[in-house]
């Protein structure tokens, strides 16, 4: 029997690629549903680096600010010579837009990549991002960002070992102390078990809560305004005067400021401060200028004390001392010869004495005076007639018989 090879007709042909269509489209739907699977959206690939890995792998989540935008395309270890905190490199591809803007406006040079924990018990890790601000620049393809990883369950764990260690090391030292104290060895077992001690703490307790009753009758004093503390708390009167003083004080401090009075001349008053401030620099020339009279003086004290020039030569000089002496000593000798003078002349001798003590003496010299004058009298009416009529005694007489 011959067998004959099966025929596909076009219009099989046409419901298998309608049909492959249709799962074509179905799977597309089904994988862009999920939010991880979209062929036409562009993607911007970002790095950071990291210290360890610790539960960061290729499918994690990337975020910016809690938001995610993309996911983790890779983890790798980068070569042993990387720095300590730069050893696993993560590869990030995120969306190119959020809500319709450029990325790029979101994440920024100054962004950081953050590595934290999903949950506190999980050990799994997303990166976050810090949205940048306006004084970085927008990221470009494979930009590498500053990145800081945050403290996972491992690290606290680790960190809470340590401190157990540490607080096991620190009681056995301190069980030492406690034996010690319970034994009144040392301060503070004396404190501990000094019954001493206790008896003076009870004792200060007991002045303290003493003090503490008087200080509260006192206060109690106050507010009912007994005593000079209770009047100055509680009497309106003072309060009032206290008020009025405050207001007086107030207008006086407002005139100042006014420029009333001597006070607020003194204070605004340009014109008084230019004047005290010519004073002031006046003051200043007076005491330049009595400081140079001091230098002249030191100089001049200077000169005396070294014998210099006539006063310091009268200072100095024994010579000069001696015949002052010598001098005063003549003039003591003539004042006591010139004293015996006057008591001869006051008594009447001598022609000195008959000069001051002789009246007919006094009396000739007064008549000689007075006819002196009397000449001079004459004297004067006849220059005066002979001014008036020379002729008078310019004529001359000539007679030959």
């Amino acid at each position: 029997m011959v067998q004959t090879k099966p025929t596909l007709s076009f219009a099989q042909l046409r419901v298998g690629i309608f049909v492959f269509a249709g799962l074509a489209v179905l799977a597309f739907l089904i994988l862009n549903s999920t939010g991880d699977f979209n062929p036409f959206q562009k993607k911007l690939r970002l790095k950071a680096r990291f210290a360890a890995a610790d539960g960061l792998r290729e499918g994690s989540d990337v975020q910016i600010a809690g938001v995610r935008i993309g996911k983790v395309e890779s983890v790798s270890l980068l070569p042993p010579d990387t720095p300590e905190d730069s050893k696993i490199e993560a590869v990030l591809a995120v969306d190119s837009e959020l809500s319709g803007r450029p990325i790029t406006e979101r994440i920024r040079t100054d962004s950081t990549a953050q590595l934290i924990a999903v949950s506190v018990l999980a050990n799994d890790k997303i990166i976050n991002i810090t949205p940048g601000t306006q004084k970085g620049s927008p990221v470009s393809e494979g930009h590498v960002l500053e990145s800081t990883e945050a403290i996972s369950i491992n690290q606290l764990t680790k960190t809470g070992n340590d401190l157990l260690q540490q607080i096991n090391k620190l009681a056995v030292p301190a069980n030492e102390i406690l034996n010690k104290a319970n034994q009144g060895e040392g301060t503070l077992g004396a404190i501990v078990n000094d019954e001493s001690l206790y008896r003076n703490l009870d004792a200060a307790v007991a002045e303290t809560k003493l003090t503490v009753t008087k200080l509260q009758t006192t206060i109690d004093k106050v507010n009912r305004g007994d005593g000079t503390a209770g009047k100055l708390l509680n009497d309106a009167e003072l309060y009032n005067n206290l008020n009025k003083t405050v207001a007086q004080l107030e207008g006086i401090s407002n005139d100042i400021r006014a420029g009333k009075g001597s006070a607020g001349k003194f204070v605004t008053d340009d014109a008084l401060y230019n004047e005290t401030r010519a004073a002031i620099i006046d003051l200043r020339t007076s005491a330049a200028k009595f400081n140079t009279i001091i230098d002249d003086l030191k100089l001049i004290t200077t000169d005396l004390v070294g014998g210099n020039g006539s006063a310091g030569k009268f200072l100095k000089d024994e010579k000069l001392y001696e015949n002052a002496r010598d001098t005063l000593a003549k003039f003591n000798s003539t004042a006591e010869k010139l004293d015996l003078i006057l008591g001869d002349a006051r008594a009447g001798k001598g022609t000195i004495g008959r000069l001051v003590t002789d009246e007919t003496l006094y009396n000739n010299i007064n008549q000689t005076a007075s006819n002196v004058n009397q000449l001079s009298s004459e004297s004067t009416k006849l220059i005066y007639d002979f001014r008036q009529n020379p002729k008078k005694y310019l004529r001359i007489k000539l007679s030959l018989f």
